[in-house]
């Protein structure tokens, strides 16, 4: 899937979960699947081989809405040195809520009902 396929506006992160074996992030969202009739749907966001998770979010009351994503593109991250140096690609998301912002750097996402 495509980040950029769905909007995400109006969508509540209702949790975060990590798993580290499998460096995957879900987001459990409530999600607008009808804007105009107020309906909403519990999905899944799921983040793959995430090497770079940051939240920066004021302290807030209630659970954070996601405003917009932005898909920064692919990026080269740098593990070790010499014979021992690393390289993957990952893409970069910022996800900005109206608490403030969170950054996702990953391979693969999927968006699931939950």
């Amino acid at each position: 899937m495509k980040i950029d396929d769905i909007s995400f506006h109006d969508s509540q992160i209702l949790a975060v979960t990590e798993n580290t074996k499998s460096q995957s992030l879900n987001f459990l969202l409530d999600f607008p699947v009808d804007w105009h009739n107020d309906i909403y749907e519990k999905r899944v966001l799921m983040f793959e081989k995430v090497v770079f998770y940051n939240v920066d979010e004021i302290p807030f009351a209630g659970f954070p809405t996601i405003l917009k994503i932005e898909n920064c593109g692919k990026i080269i991250k740098k593990y070790g040195n010499g014979r021992n140096e690393m390289k993957v690609e990952r893409t970069k998301i910022i996800i900005e809520t109206d608490a403030g912002t969170r950054i996702v750097e990953f391979s693969e996402c999927k968006f699931i009902k939950s």
